[in-house]
C-alpha cells in the first residue's frame, strides 16, 4: 500500500488533517507558526475562493486563510472519520 504525501493545499473541502511537519525556510511560514500552524495541530479545510486560492481553514476554532503557495509548506496526515 502506497502512502500518499499530503500538504494543506491537497486537503479537500471538509477534510481534516494533523500537521506532521513544515518547511520553515520561507519567512511567511515562520509568521504562520505564531498563529498556531505547528506540528500536531489539527486543521480542517473549510472552503476556498473561486479558483481555489486562497483556501480557508479552521484551526483551534478560528478561521484562517492561506494562499496555496504557503499551504504547500505544511505536510499533513489526513484524519480518518470514525478513527
Amino acid at each position: 500500500m502506497e502512502i500518499k504525501a499530503y500538504t494543506l493545499a491537497s486537503l479537500k473541502r471538509g477534510q481534516k488533517g494533523i500537521i506532521e511537519s513544515l518547511d520553515t525556510s520561507d519567512p511567511q511560514v515562520q509568521r504562520l507558526m505564531v498563529l498556531g500552524l505547528v506540528e500536531g495541530a489539527e486543521i480542517e479545510h473549510v472552503s476556498s475562493a473561486i479558483g481555489g486560492d486562497p483556501m480557508e481553514f479552521r484551526l483551534f476554532g478560528c478561521g484562517i486563510s492561506l494562499r496555496q503557495e504557503h499551504a504547500r509548506f505544511f505536510k499533513v496526515s489526513p484524519v480518518v472519520a470514525g478513527g
